[in-house]
């Protein structure tokens, strides 16, 4: 018997589907109530603790002037396009019900999104393998540490998960089903998801092209319609925000300001070999926007969209003029994404969610590495080894992977941006060590 005969979808016989369906729920449900508890217990734990981490305090900011001056804005009249606007709306809609800086209301809120989020990783795993794979994904997930972790910031990690695992749901509903009213539904959702981080706003013409060569419709004419379908939804989700920002910024900015100075910051003379993502920690003469204010002769007049593009144009032109530094430096941004998850251990470290202990702090080390590692390994040798029998979403999921990874290798590469992908790797780990003694019989 063959891995991908082992792991197809077993024939239910005559009468047994309705007791098979409640039991797949009541194991399901199982795991997210315990993966409820353990999230409770966490946020027990955070109770009176603040935003420490800058990015937090900015989303903090951020939703506080929506709610008190309906701006989205740093200081009283001057508005940004410094950050995508959904997660500070969220934010912000969370503080209007249960009071400003409710930070432990935000991070109740993010316990359900992580655990929608959980159903949708079960879900996805059912449709590419079966309840067994799709049991084990989710466990993964659901108590996987560095997530677990995440739900107690006030960042964009679990939104930004949850839409992403929306997005590959819907995607594969219309591989699956040729239909294009889940592409459209896919393209509301990467909307959204560009939205809460910008990282995907450029993903549409690649989805577009992966469409146009492996989509499901028989005729060209259908593929180009399922290709506008989603383009179209992606495109009225991202339509208010540009516009305003077009206004703001006085040059064509789709969703923020950041683009073109992380490029900068992971390109240019001063970029940090051993932290790329570092630079922006730099000041003085070394500081990207010293370096590039002299280029220019000053920013004076100048909107803060206009520097963003002035600094992508000083990017590409040290990479066109530094070809074989950029390459080196795309490769070591490579590892650095994909580094071990130290984030949680170095800021507990730093004190940043009160004190903890030595051994506790190692012993949350030792969990939290261990269980990225083991995810990883498992991970990669699922996906070559036990490859799902709708292969058009599994190259459609490296392909994602693939981009993600390919645009972080360009920018500045941090690891706390590879966890939204984390939960692809989780199924196909389920994978692996549901049908391992079957690999290769």
């Amino acid at each position: 018997m063959t891995a991908e005969a082992s792991i197809a979808k077993p024939a239910a016989h005559e009468g047994e589907a309705a007791p098979a369906d409640r039991a797949e729920l009541w194991r399901l449900g199982a795991l997210l109530l315990i993966g409820l508890v353990v999230r409770l217990v966490i946020l027990w734990r955070f109770a009176g603790i603040g935003v420490a981490i800058v990015d937090e305090q900015h989303y903090d900011q951020l939703a506080v002037s929506i709610v008190e001056r309906g701006e989205f804005a740093f200081a009283p009249g001057q508005l940004t396009s410094i950050r995508p606007p959904l997660y500070p709306a969220v934010v912000a809609g969370v503080y209007s019900v249960a009071g400003v800086q409710n930070y432990q209301a935000v991070r109740a809120l993010q316990i359900a999104m992580s655990l929608a989020t959980t159903c949708l990783v079960y879900l996805l795993a059912r449709r590419l393998y079966n309840e067994r794979v799709a049991l084990v994904a989710a466990a993964i997930h659901c108590f996987y540490p560095s997530l677990l972790g995440a739900g107690a910031l006030v960042l964009t990690e679990i939104q930004f998960t949850l839409l992403v695992l929306g997005f590959l749901v819907l995607v594969e509903r219309y591989l699956s089903t040729s239909s294009r009213w889940a592409l459209a539904g896919a393209g509301v959702v990467l909307g959204l998801a560009a939205l809460t981080r910008s990282a995907l706003w450029l993903f549409p013409p690649v989805a577009v092209m992966f469409i146009l060569v492996l989509g499901t419709d028989r005729r060209w004419l259908g593929r180009i319609a399922s290709s506008a379908a989603l383009v179209v939804a992606f495109a009225l989700v991202l339509a208010p925000w540009t516009i305003r920002n077009t206004r703001l910024q006085q040059t064509f900015t789709t969703v923020d300001v950041m683009g073109g100075r992380n490029v900068m910051m992971g390109n240019y003379e001063h970029t940090p070999w051993h932290r790329p993502w570092a630079a922006i920690d730099m000041d003085g003469e070394q500081a990207w926007h010293r370096v590039l204010s002299k280029h220019h002769g000053g920013f004076a007049g100048k909107t803060q969209g206009q520097i963003d593009k002035l600094a992508m144009k000083y990017a590409l032109g040290y990479m066109a003029a530094h070809p074989l530094e950029t390459l080196q430096l795309s490769s070591a941004k490579f590892f650095h994404f994909w580094q071990l998850e130290r984030e949680l251990v170095a800021g507990a470290k730093q004190g940043f969610w009160g004190p903890i202990s030595t051994p506790t702090l190692l012993l949350l080390a030792a969990v939290i590495l261990g269980a990225y590692v083991a995810t990883i390994v498992l991970g990669i040798f699922g996906f070559a080894l036990v490859p799902p029998q709708n292969w058009r979403m599994h190259l459609f999921l490296l392909l994602l992977t693939a981009y993600v990874t390919a645009l972080h290798c360009v920018a500045f590469g941090h690891s706390r941006y590879h966890l939204p992908l984390m939960p692809i790797l989780m199924i196909y780990a389920a994978a692996l060590l549901v049908n391992w003694r079957k690999v290769g019989s």
